[in-house]
């Protein structure tokens, strides 16, 4: 298994380097680049800050806040970057100084029940992520979720929270009954619990084994932004209700993020953004 993961990051790192020397990145004005990002553990936040510097090299960065003018077709400036982490992890505590400091703003996505767990790293194992790297993660920060001050202070600095679902066990074969919990328990849950209006929906998983055509629907319905799991390119799609973005990791070489946010990778994810949009 070790040796199956290091050959697979050593070809992406390759096709990475490969299309970034050939292309050097190069994206249209009105593209929009979304990193999807989970734990961010602090020794490192000094990867993370490098990442930075050396995507903003490529890209313009964009405030959540004018998401609405990107997809009005107004902003063709860029390309275009937006972070955004999923989960609520406390160790992305130390990312939001990062970003901060470089007045970048981004969106974080909560799951309210991880929040509120009594053990939150038994909940964290046990229904967001069962594989752990303890190599990567390791500290207590690592698994557990922040507190309500931790989101008021990333609210206070400009960033943006948005919905990952109540439970983060949303699944295209849920009940009725819990896919309304899941999409609009967790909007009401943090517009109570923040007093703000919650305007995007993160997908958890994979979405295309997460969101059926009920979700899809109610999605739609109360949310401004669905953030999807399809990597894409979001100046081709312009479609509010289904942002592309890029999973990337602070640990992976430059060479396999170059090539989780090239073009040489998507055509495999065409059909399932093809099977999202016929729901």
């Amino acid at each position: 298994m070790v040796m199956k993961k290091f050959a697979n990051d050593l070809f992406k790192s390759i096709l990475g380097h490969a299309e970034l020397m050939m292309s050097g990145m190069r994206n249209a004005p009105d593209e929009l680049i979304v990193l999807c990002m989970h734990s961010t553990p602090t020794d490192r936040l000094s990867d993370f800050d490098e990442l930075c510097n050396k995507l903003l090299c490529y890209f313009k960065p964009i405030d959540p806040k004018n998401l609405n003018d990107y997809f009005a077709g107004r902003l063709n400036e860029g390309p275009y970057l937006l972070f955004t982490f999923d989960d609520g992890l406390k160790n992305n505590l130390g990312a939001a100084e990062i970003l901060k400091q470089k007045g970048i703003f981004a969106y974080f996505f909560l799951v309210p029940a991880f929040l509120e767990a009594a053990d939150g790293e038994s909940y964290y194992r046990g229904h967001i992520r069962q594989i752990i790297d303890p190599n990567y993660d390791h500290e207590p920060e690592d698994f557990t979720p922040m507190n309500s001050h931790d989101i008021r202070g990333l609210l206070a600095a400009g960033h943006k929270i948005g919905s990952h679902t109540m439970t983060h066990l949303l699944r295209s074969t849920s009940t009725e009954e819990e896919i309304y919990r899941e999409v609009l328990g967790s909007k009401e849950w943090l517009q109570n619990t923040f007093s703000i209006e919650v305007d995007a929906f993160c997908s958890p998983i994979n979405t295309s084994l997460s969101v059926n055509a009920l979700a899809k629907k109610l999605i739609k319905e109360n949310y401004l932004f669905h953030f999807t799991t399809y990597p894409g390119l979001n100046a081709e799609y312009r479609d509010q209700q289904l942002i592309c973005r890029r999973n990337i990791e602070t640990d992976w070489p430059f060479g396999k993020i170059s090539f989780a946010l090239g073009r040489w990778d998507l055509k495999r994810w065409q059909a399932g953004i093809a099977q999202h949009r016929s729901l």
